[in-house]
């Protein structure tokens, strides 16, 4: 199952805020996953089709406690795409005007029939909590997101004009930016940033998936500071053994030479103990001495050290 199933899941499972909210919803439903069928002499038939099962029996269960309209079941498999098998919910010419007046989409007569307004949902979304729900509706209709594993990608679908102007606005009442694409004459608005999308799921609901995202960045967080000190330090032990070759070097020049005898007893000593230690670092060599010193005055006595050492005989006799 992937992550977009999960976050469907979910949200098939919110509570609506208010009554409002789940009429919301279903216009987002509707939106994304439902078709309108002309049967001729004003007659219409309205189907809600989708491979999510979730999302399906949330919209037949807010039918029944919203509409108060009991949409029939059945099945249809494609032989498409590994054998994708849909649940379509169905509204027939009895049922189907009470959807689509309550969605604006039909208008009740005085004499007890409907005539027809308009091809896509007008529903008056003003409140907060009923663009929310909507939003919810459209995810679970027709949203996809990409695994949170392999990047950030969330997409809601937009089939007509009027659609994306409902979209467009509840995004910009959440506080979420509007970014449209479209691809083989699709249209979608699109969310690429993980707090954008995090802040989206928020909204509508989706808790569990936003706590599973969160971890998933500490988790990410924590492994790109444990790698960026590894490598740190590897660059440290790699500087440590090429100053530790040098001052080798200087010192095998100073002893081929002669010279090391001639020098002071405490520079000596320091060449001696780096001679016999040639991996650890300035501050275990003083550590060695007697007395020990710290890593400065090592330091110190190592660049007279090299001071007493030919630069071009060092290079020919690494």
């Amino acid at each position: 199952m992937s992550f977009a199933s999960d976050v469907k899941k979910e949200l098939a499972l919110v509570k609506p805020e208010k009554e409002c909210c789940g009429l919301s919803e279903l216009c987002g439903l509707y939106a994304s996953m439902g078709s309108l069928s002309l049967l001729g002499r004003g007659r219409v038939n309205v189907q809600l089709i989708n491979e999510n099962y979730a999302s399906c029996r949330r919209a037949y269960t807010l039918l029944v406690q919203t509409l108060r309209v009991t949409p029939q079941i059945h099945y249809v498999d494609s032989a498409r795409f590994g054998g994708v098998r849909k649940c379509v919910l169905t509204l027939g010419p009895v049922h189907s005007p009470v959807l689509l007046s309550a969605l604006g989409m039909m208008e009740k007569k005085a004499d007890g029939t409907y005539a027809f307004r308009s091809a896509t949902p007008r529903l008056s979304l003003t409140r907060l909590c009923c663009m929310k729900a909507f939003l919810r509706g459209i995810m679970m209709g027709g949203g996809t997101m990409s695994n949170p594993d392999q990047g950030y990608h969330l997409e809601l679908p937009c089939r007509d004009s009027d659609t994306q102007a409902m979209i467009a606005k509840s995004m910009q009442r959440v506080g979420l930016p509007i970014k449209l694409g479209a691809r083989r004459e699709h249209t979608f608005l699109y969310l690429k940033q993980s707090d954008q999308i995090v802040d989206f799921l928020t909204a509508i609901g989706a808790h569990n998936s936003v706590m599973y995202i969160e971890d998933l960045r500490v988790k990410r967080q924590v492994m790109s500071t444990v790698n960026r000190a590894m490598n740190c330090d590897s660059a440290n032990l790699q500087k440590q053994m090429n100053a530790s070759d040098r001052q080798i070097a200087a010192i095998q020049q100073l002893v081929d030479s002669q010279k090391l005898a001639t020098l002071p007893p405490s520079l000596q000593e320091i060449a001696l103990v780096r001679l016999n230690n040639p991996s650890i670092s300035l501050a275990e060599l003083g550590a060695l001495l007697d007395p020990p010193i710290g890593k400065s005055g090592v330091n110190h006595r190592m660049r007279r050290l090299m001071t007493y050492t030919d630069p071009l005989e060092q290079e020919d006799n690494p």
